[in-house]
């Protein structure tokens, strides 16, 4: 049987997603390692084709992907050193996929009568990115919108570090006017996370609920925070000035999700 590998232009599309301008132009992202190959599998994520290498099969784990893939999609073979020049990192764990974009809109989000959707202003590490994601679909957040100047989701450090999250929520980019037009429309209640805020458990109940959080730096920008309904923290009795935004996040939207007494 006749075991295809990419050919030259497929290799150079693969070198080519590693930039954010030629992801928006072809449509498609790169997706590397076991676990979000699995992911995107598991959650029907468009898959364009895949690429595989000798290493993938050395693991149980790896040889159930490789068939799952091989029965599926369209795959390209390739040595383990040859994955490692296409792929964004050291170790690839024999598979790269090239993704085909989720092409989210704020119309096509479900909403429940009890919904949370977590808004980023200018988030712009890849890795806090990847855990908020991981973290709103932990809680069951409906979307993930994401303002101007925050990172590319679908940057490759993002998507690994999202470790397959956002094949799971829809991820929308808007505009600030945009954005919370639409939450005034679904009767959000705006909560700006901002250390000088209000702990959330001391609000009275609301069962639709948008939690923003900013800048790894900067915080939430005043645009953004002059639309808040009431700026919330998290309590902290040490002496520290304020948490990564990512933990942050995950303890607010415990809070704010948790069931009503």
């Amino acid at each position: 049987m006749t075991r295809p590998e990419p050919s030259r232009a497929e290799e150079k599309l693969l070198v080519a997603l590693l930039r954010r301008k030629a992801r928006e132009e072809h449509g498609l992202f790169l997706a590397e390692g076991v676990r979000v190959a699995e992911e995107a599998l598991g959650s029907g994520g468009d898959i364009a084709f895949a690429v595989i290498a000798p290493g993938l099969r050395d693991t149980a784990r790896g040889l159930a992907l490789a068939d799952r893939l091989v029965a599926r999609h369209d795959v390209r073979f390739v040595s383990d050193a040859a994955l490692a020049r296409l792929a964004a990192t050291d170790s690839p764990q024999g598979v790269l996929l090239a993704v085909r974009m989720p092409r989210a809109a704020l119309e096509d989000v479900p909403l429940a009568a009890r919904a949370t959707i977590l808004v980023l202003d200018a988030v712009q590490d890849p890795g806090n990115f990847g855990t908020l994601a991981r973290t709103a679909v932990a809680f069951r957040a409906s979307a993930i919108l994401t303002l101007s100047g925050t990172v590319d989701p679908w940057n490759p450090k993002a998507v690994r570090a999202a470790a397959g999250a956002t094949f799971r929520v829809p991820v929308v980019p808007c505009g600030i006017e945009t954005a919370f037009d639409w939450l005034r429309a679904g009767a959000f209640r705006i909560l700006v996370a901002d250390t000088g805020g209000d702990d959330p458990t001391g609000l009275p109940h609301r069962d639709r609920n948008a939690l923003v959080v900013g800048n790894e730096g900067a915080g939430v920008g005043e645009a953004v925070r002059s639309r808040a309904d009431a700026l919330v923290a998290v309590a902290t009795p040490g002496p520290v000035e304020s948490l990564n935004v990512a933990v942050a996040a995950g303890i607010l939207l415990h809070d704010l999700t948790r069931e009503s007494p």
